[in-house]
């Protein structure tokens, strides 16, 4: 089993030497709210925790891959509607989840009973260079802003009875009743749509395949669409089915 306890004391160390803030990321203030699933599973999709001794990547599909004293595992990671990130690593045995908060103008997580600074996080998977003792690849710097993906009713009521148009070569209709027409290249197809519980718009189409799900967010008050791990400005969206002009 991994040392759990010094991994969540690498957190604290770590984090508290990154923020700087004014709030006090070992102390929850009385306004703290933990994370919603959307927030975490967008907060670490993606990115690399870095530990004073190793590191932990969230893929967006649940994998996780963790480097710790120059030793490699692997598992899978879950979050709850509480706010919970969750491990699941066989070699770890069982062990609690942690809950993530928004705390003043910082995050901190929770756990044993015990508050602590996040780790710093970086974009993609850093495990390399880690355990080749090279800094991670620098990200844009982008810390004020934090990806709030839309939740489930968010995106049901974004898409539901309108015409998404992605370019001149086509389009798709969201029937409120949950069916869905296409348009692509001047080909039409009809399916299904629903929004899991991720908040992830998903087409049902025959002859498509599995495809995977879209997610909306709001950056800058501007929507944005979060698509096979790549983001960028949402499509237009027109109320009333539109495929007929398209």
């Amino acid at each position: 089993m991994k040392p759990v306890a010094s991994l969540i004391s690498a957190f604290a160390i770590v984090g508290t030497a990154l923020t700087g803030c004014a709030t006090d990321p070992t102390q929850l203030s009385d306004d703290a709210t933990a994370f919603t699933r959307p927030e975490l599973y967008a907060y670490l999709s993606d990115k690399t925790q870095v530990w004073d001794q190793g590191g932990a990547y969230y893929s967006a599909e649940g994998k996780l891959e963790t480097l710790w004293d120059g030793e490699r595992d692997e598992g899978t990671w879950s979050t709850t509607k509480n706010g919970e990130l969750c491990w699941h690593v066989k070699s770890w045995g069982e062990i609690p989840c942690e809950t993530y908060y928004h705390n003043g103008d910082v995050v901190s997580i929770v756990y044993k009973g015990e508050t602590s600074a996040a780790p710093q996080q970086h974009e993609g998977n850093q495990l390399d260079a880690l355990a080749a003792g090279t800094a991670p690849v620098p990200v844009e710097d982008d810390s004020d802003f934090v990806k709030v993906l839309f939740t489930k009713e968010e995106t049901t009521a974004l898409v539901s009875g309108k015409t998404v148009i992605w370019d001149p070569n086509g389009g798709a209709y969201y029937a409120p009743d949950g069916t869905l027409k296409t348009v692509w290249d001047g080909e039409r197809a009809t399916g299904t749509w629903s929004v899991n519980d991720e908040g992830g718009v998903c087409w049902q189409v025959p002859g498509w395949g599995t495809t995977p799900c879209e997610f909306y967010f709001y950056k800058e008050d501007v929507l944005w669409a979060q698509y096979k791990d790549e983001d960028s400005e949402a499509s237009e969206h027109v109320d009333g089915d539109q495929t007929g002009s398209l």
